[in-house]
This record gives structure tokens, sequence and C-alpha cells, in this order.
């Protein structure tokens, strides 16, 4: 099972981009890689999935769906056709409860105050790893359907719908014999997700408000980095991994190298692997580090503290080391929010 949390840790993460707020009508733009659009529909139609190609529908469906204009701003009528990677899928009434099969995904479920309706969630264990989400699994109220898919589990759950990622393709028919399940590839955007998984319970104008919040206060402290003197400084976002270091500088962190002004390394890719002694080469003026949520990592920080290279690190010497929590740097948009209250009092 470390192969599910070592892609999750070396996709490289999945991206903060910064993308324009969709408007916020309830409507989710069709991807180019079978991304999720939520059609609303006027009339009743049934609730079995649809498969691509539309067999075994209705006759009575809504396939022309209504326009933003015949529904009230910030309110989604159901029933609603959901088109995903596995097709298109038709949901009756907001769904009550729901099984999520990519931790991150219960993530943005939580950000935009959805936690109610997360019955269960595979990867439950790694949430709990991270402070941000202590309020929403802590409590026992939602099911750890373990490290993979436990399809027993998720049957005892009876949910409405199951969210599900590229990972199950495999066990997608058993899904959706459970439940209508929707699959939404995982992204290098976390706002791009954030608002296909929102449109599956018919909250998409919750998750366009969230980004709008979060691009606010990047905006705010992109203007305050101005006077930190810290821009062309350069930094480095890394986690520890196996016998070194996880480095992350791709399209995900340009909030941070394009945004708030951060340098990039010479010879920084999207994604790589580092060693201590990279590290010492590079020896960059601030380190963001996070420590492997997996806890399968041979680098400790307590053995880091001891090592003379590595207190011998510009960072280190002038106390620009910053001990972050992991979900920081991960594809979640509750530790993306977090991230900018961190760096703003960081800079202060």
């Amino acid at each position: 099972m470390l192969s599910f949390f070592k892609k999750w840790g070396m996709l490289p993460l999945i991206a903060l981009v910064l993308i324009t707020t969709t408007a916020a009508c309830g409507w989710v733009a069709q991807s180019d890689q079978g991304g999720v659009q939520a059609s609303e529909n006027g009339n009743q139609v049934g609730s079995e999935s649809q498969q691509s190609g539309g067999e075994g529908q209705d006759s009575a469906d809504a396939s022309s769906p209504a326009t933003a204009a015949e529904n009230s701003p910030g309110t989604t009528t159901f029933p609603i056709t959901i088109q995903h990677a596995k097709g298109e899928t038709v949901l009756k009434q907001k769904p009550k409860k729901v099984v999520v099969t990519y931790f991150p995904y219960a993530d943005h479920l939580f950000a935009i105050g959805e936690q109610d309706v997360v019955s269960g969630v595979v990867g439950l264990k790694s949430l709990q790893n991270f402070p941000v989400y202590d309020a929403f699994t802590k409590q026992g109220n939602i099911a750890d359907l373990g490290d993979s898919a436990n399809l027993e589990k998720i049957l005892e759950l009876d949910p409405d719908v199951i969210i599900a990622w590229e990972e199950d393709e495999k066990i997608y028919d058993q899904l959706s014999k459970i439940a209508d399940t929707i699959m939404i590839p995982q992204s290098e955007n976390w706002q791009d997700t954030i608002t296909k998984v929102a449109a599956v319970i018919g909250e998409q104008e919750k998750a366009d408000l969230y980004i709008a919040d979060y691009n606010k206060k990047l905006d705010a402290l992109a203007a305050q980095m101005t006077q930190t003197g810290v821009q062309g400084k350069t930094a480095i976002f890394m986690m520890t991994w196996g016998k070194g270091f996880n480095y992350y500088g791709g399209v995900r962190m340009e909030p941070y190298y394009e945004r708030l002004g951060f340098a990039k390394f010479p010879g920084m890719k999207d994604w790589g692997e580092i060693s201590l002694e990279g590290v010492a080469d590079i020896d960059p003026d601030y380190i963001f580090l996070g420590e492997d949520f997996t806890n399968s990592a041979e680098v400790r920080l307590e053995e880091l503290d001891k090592n003379e290279v590595w207190n011998n690190l510009e960072a280190v010497k002038n106390g620009h080391l910053f001990v972050i929590d992991t979900e920081i740097v991960g594809p979640l948009a509750m530790g993306q929010a977090k991230d900018l209250e961190v760096i703003k009092q960081i800079m202060q």
C-alpha cells in the first residue's frame, strides 16, 4: 500500500494552479481529461448510473440541461446529470452519504463545509496525520475504509454516491453495483478538482467561494511580500522521503514562486528526489520542510539536528528553516489555505 501514498507524495502532489474562478451558478466546465460536468435537469429521471453511450436512460430524462437563468443563484435543482471519466451518472437528489476513495477529495468536501455527507474515506489514516483535519477525523463519525478500497465496508455503509479516482479503474464496475460512482481523475490543480467534487453534491458555488477567498488571501500576501525583502531569495519546499527528500517546484508551486516571489534554484524540476548533499549544493536561503506522513522515511528531523552538513546550510544557520505540517505541501485545499497563514506569520 506504500505505492498509494508514494504516488500521492510524488506526482508531484497535485498542483496549486491559479485558475480563473468559475461562475458561481452551479456548473462545472467539461475537462479534457474526462472531468465532471453537472447538468441540472427539470424533469424527474431514474437514479441509475448511465455509462458512456447513455444506455438505459429514461425516456423523459434531461438530455437538455436547464440554463443558469432558470435556477435561482446558489441553488442546484435535482436531478442532475454528472458527466465524468466513466460516462454519465444521473443523481435524483442531493447525496446525503458519500464514500470517497481518494482522501484529498474528502478534504475538498470538508473545505466547503459539507463534512456531514462524508460517511467513509479510503486513506482516512492519512487525513488523521494532518492537524488541520482533527475536527473532522477525530470524532469517529467517518468510517475508515482502509488503505485501499474495502468493498465489503463500503457496502455496509450503503452510500448514496461514491466519488472515485482513476486508480479505481479495475474495481469501478464493482463500486457501481454498490452505488452511483463518479470517477474524477486526480489533477495537478486542486482548484479544478474541488469544483468537480462539489458538483457531485450540487454545491459548486461553495467551491467557487472557497477558491475566491483563497485567491483573495494570496493576492493580499503577495502584496505584503514586496515589503519583506524576501522576494528573489531561493527557497525549497520539500518533504523527508526515503534516505533523502522530495522537493516540489512545478505548476502547483506557482503561488510561492510566481506570486509570492521566492526564487527557484537552478535546474529545479516539477518534482525531484534530492539528497542532503544535493540540498547543500543548492544551499537555499529558505527551507520549508515537512515530514513524510507515511512515517516510512529513513531521514528523521532529530537526526538532521545533529548532522554537520545540515547545520552548515545557510537557511539553518540564519534561522530560515521552517518545519511545516505536511498537508501544506499536499493536494489539499485546506492545507493550501493553511499555508498562506503560515507563510504570512513567517514573513512577519
